[in-house]
């Protein structure tokens, strides 16, 4: 899921597929990048091929595999990542940033894994999530002047 702050930058939102509550690991990322993922999961397609369909296109020439992507740590504010690829029986392990990692991952069918403990200092569950939107809009109508609430008849 991309959603935007109140900023408008984008934020990658990836869901656990197990536990209860399930939770969610908000990452910011770039416009290019949060476009390059929106356009894979809504299965867009363009005449020539974008970076990542080409980096996709460079691996596999390369007889490659990307065999899962790892959200393996995050310091102060920045996450970091890895792309696992098999290469003629050989697992490399390639740093990259979180958001290229995932646009990646999505063109190759490869798991998207996060290391327990980036889930536990910034994943939110879904309760927690709808509690800061909640709030966000609390503030946003308490901060809004009287004459332009008036205009609107409710």
């Amino acid at each position: 899921m991309i959603a935007f702050d109140i900023n408008a930058q984008p934020i990658v939102f990836l869901r656990e597929k197990e536990g209860s509550p399930k939770r969610l690991l908000p990452i910011w990322v770039g416009i290019a990048e949060a476009q390059a993922i929106h356009f894979k999961i809504q299965n867009q397609e363009f005449p020539r091929p974008m970076t990542h369909d080409l980096l996709k296109n460079i691996i596999e020439s390369l007889g490659a595999k990307v065999t899962s992507v790892y959200i393996h740590s995050i310091q102060e504010t920045t996450f970091y990542g890895q792309i696992n690829l098999a290469v003629n029986g050989t697992e490399l392990k390639i740093d990259s940033r979180p958001s290229d990692a995932i646009a990646l991952a999505i063109r190759t069918e490869a798991a998207i894994y996060v290391a327990e403990e980036v889930m536990k200092q910034s994943g939110l569950s879904e309760d927690e999530l709808k509690k800061i939107e909640k709030d966000h809009l609390k503030n946003v109508l308490e901060e809004m002047d009287e004459d332009t609430l008036g205009k609107y008849k409710v």
